[in-house]
């Protein structure tokens, strides 16, 4: 037998036994697992079931429906699947599912470098600003000396009036 069992607050706890051929998942009473949330249609989604297989099919829903994080419209459900309707999520689990198949790994390729690592050409920083722009670095210059120059002329203004004080 199928079951979805509630993962999120809503439904938290919560199991819903897919235990006909055909299963409707909505707001409405009309359907056999009624889910009374706001992001969930009045008829969302259906999971059919023949022999080892259950298939989920949308039923034009407005928040639509999603597997394993996918958008899907229609999808064989498979043991440990994430069903989200709406916004509500269920774990998908069946004792007589049949398993998904299993891919084998791609073939792993190593390279081995002739000489010492270096960055590429086009690697110009990590930040992700980008490595700092040096055309103006000419105008920081003249800024940062023009200041450096007030600011001694500023520092002998100050001792200066303060020698020739009267009285001082």
């Amino acid at each position: 037998m199928a079951v979805l069992i509630g993962m999120s607050a809503e439904v938290k706890g919560k199991n819903y036994e897919v235990d006909r051929d055909k299963v409707t998942i909505g707001r409405n009473a009309t359907n056999l697992i009624v889910i009374e949330h706001p992001t969930v249609s009045g008829r969302h989604c259906q999971i059919v079931h023949a022999g080892n297989t259950y298939t989920l099919t949308d039923l034009g829903s407005t928040n639509g429906t999603r597997v394993n994080s996918r958008e899907v419209t229609e999808c064989e459900l498979h043991p440990k699947d994430l069903v989200q309707v709406g916004s509500v999520e269920f774990m998908f689990d069946a004792d007589d599912a049949a398993q998904p198949e299993s891919r084998p790994f791609p073939k792993t390729q190593v390279e081995i470098a002739s000489g010492p690592a270096s960055a590429p050409v086009s690697f110009g920083s990590i930040s992700p600003f980008g490595a700092r722009r040096r055309d103006n670095m000419l105008l920081w210059y003249i800024l940062i000396g023009v200041i450096g120059l007030l600011a001694i002329g500023a520092a002998a203004f100050v001792i200066y009036t303060l020698v020739n004080q009267p009285g001082g």
